[in-house]
């Protein structure tokens, strides 16, 4: 198989891409540096995101999935700067967000948003549904009061709220409702580029179904890029173009979502995928065989060398344990990072 980038985070290009993506990201890393002892004296640092690079076509939804602590949030917010990157590249729409300034920042913010996981801690309980909503607008200067009333109210058809939710408070909704609020505040001024962290994921499954379906109704109107973050592998088959598996601060596999579930080509993939809960006896005989990943996810503080899942991987050998694997080509729109798939080791275990 052909090696299509390096450790050093270099992206992985495939015939999919796009040459003008909407979102392109570039080695991006985010390192949180560790102080100890009574004079806090710097003693290592936590690599959340340790070298990530995708891109993403307009219109399109990239999902970004893997365990808690595999740096999906921390790469969603490094992208928007809402956390501070350490390193890398982030270019939205051509414009490359790490370089801005703090007054660019803020006038570039209407084309990025973030709808958040917790939808009532991310609402202020003491504002009203029409005041929420109106905030970016306000900031960015859209229209009249009148005006910005209109455009509130078309958001809130948008995301099937009644007009007589204008005045109540967040304390007043449900969890489903205040994430519809979350939702319309977020697309009020058109953006170009949304990043959804784990949208449903604090949702009844009963309300999750038509969360997704407002997000897909406003992406087909309006033609927003999404990075849909989750730890739920399974609801990206309906919701993703393309997925990115995250484990540990990097990707070890991206492609497109029919490759990514018929044929996961990383260990860690195939794991993920074997554990989803399914419904029809079909979907279930399509999984891949039950693979149990033992132990948890290594401390970012002291990751392993090599291959980072190398300690938890049933296949591991031993050049697992030598340098960190690049990223290998597996199809028309898929790469893995495992030495599996690297014609040079042939004593390596099969699958």
């Amino acid at each position: 198989m052909s090696l299509t980038d390096h450790s050093d985070g270099t992206a992985a290009q495939t015939d999919r891409d796009r040459d003008d993506p909407m979102v392109r990201v570039e080695g991006l890393k985010k390192h949180f540096p560790i102080y100890e002892g009574i004079l806090q004296q710097r003693a290592g640092e936590v690599r959340a995101v340790d070298g990530v690079s995708f891109d993403i076509a307009e219109g399109e939804t990239l999902g970004l999935v893997g365990e808690s602590g595999s740096g999906k949030t921390t790469t969603g917010r490094s992208m928007l700067r809402l956390t501070e990157p350490t390193a890398g590249t982030v270019e939205i729409d051509g414009q490359d967000v790490v370089d801005l300034s703090d007054d660019e920042l803020k006038k570039f913010r209407r084309n990025m948003q973030i709808v958040h996981q917790d939808p009532t801690s991310s609402l202020n309980p003491r504002h009203r549904v029409k005041s929420i909503i109106e905030a970016p607008l306000k900031i960015h200067d859209y229209g009249d009061a009148d005006e910005r009333l209109e455009r509130i109210e078309e958001l809130l058809e948008m995301v099937d709220l009644p007009r007589e939710f204008l005045y109540r408070h967040p304390g007043q909704l449900s969890g489903g409702q205040k994430q519809r609020v979350g939702i319309a505040r977020a697309v009020a001024l058109n953006p170009k580029f949304v990043v959804l962290d784990e949208p449903t994921s604090a949702l009844d499954v009963s309300v999750q179904a038509r969360i997704v379906d407002i997000l897909e109704n406003i992406q087909d109107e309006y033609g927003i890029t999404y990075l849909f973050i989750t730890h739920d592998l399974s609801l990206l088959r309906n919701v993703a173009d393309r997925i990115g598996v995250m484990y540990l601060g990097r990707l070890v596999e991206v492609g497109d979502v029919d490759s990514v579930f018929e044929t996961p080509e990383h260990p860690y993939s195939r794991a993920l995928l074997s554990a989803i809960s399914t419904v029809s006896q079909a979907d279930e005989r399509a999984k891949p065989d039950r693979q149990n990943v033992e132990g948890e996810i290594p401390d970012p503080r002291e990751k392993p060398s090599g291959c980072a899942f190398r300690s938890r991987c049933p296949y591991a050998f031993d050049a697992c344990s030598g340098d960190e694997p690049g990223m290998y080509e597996m199809g028309e729109d898929q790469v893995a990072r495992c030495y599996l798939h690297d014609d040079e080791y042939e004593e390596g275990p099969d699958w």
